[in-house]
């Protein structure tokens, strides 16, 4: 009904397998593309491995500092000590197989990996707010200490460690 006379129509041959179209500017090959998107993405890429890397070693010097084991050792008290300095009954943790007791304060403990004697060495890890006295008690060895403030025991293969630390509030 709404048929439009357009006149003679030239039709397309056929294409062919592997015949080439030219019309205008012709596309540069596929490799000079790939040439073209490498020059491109790599500078980003690199610099974005680069920015990732500076903060990951960063969050690792962060993360050494945080759980260090700098400072003065923890005094040594005996058992007598750490049973006159509060009537009250020791606030007990038991984390793995180490029993840690503490007359006042918080505690907090992790897990941690230390590089010693050049070699990395995991240990059970506790911070102390201001315990007053600690009795540590693992399999292998039985400890009291009276800190003056905070302290950082670490249990290297059953034998715990005690830092003095300065003052801190919990989960800094």
């Amino acid at each position: 009904m709404f048929e439009r006379n357009l006149g003679p129509q030239r039709r397309r041959p056929p294409r062919h397998v592997g015949e080439v179209r030219v019309e205008g500017r012709r596309p540069p090959p596929w490799p000079l593309r790939l040439l073209f998107a490498a020059a491109v993405v790599s500078p980003l890429a690199s610099s974005w491995y680069r920015a990732e890397h500076k903060a990951g070693v960063e969050a690792q010097a962060e993360e050494a500092v945080r759980w260090s084991l700098d400072g003065d050792p923890c005094p040594v008290i005996s058992a007598a000590d750490f049973a006159a300095v509060s009537r009250r009954a020791p606030m007990t943790t038991e984390f793995d197989d180490a029993r840690l007791s503490r007359r006042i304060g918080h505690a907090q403990c992790s897990r941690h990996v230390y590089r010693l004697d050049g070699r990395k060495r995991e240990a059970q890890v506790c911070d102390f707010t201001g315990p007053g006295a600690l009795a540590v008690e693992t399999p292998k060895a039985l400890a009291y200490w009276a800190p003056l403030a905070a302290a950082r025991v670490a249990i290297f293969d059953g034998q715990p460690r005690c830092v003095q630390r300065a003052r801190f509030r919990m989960g800094e």
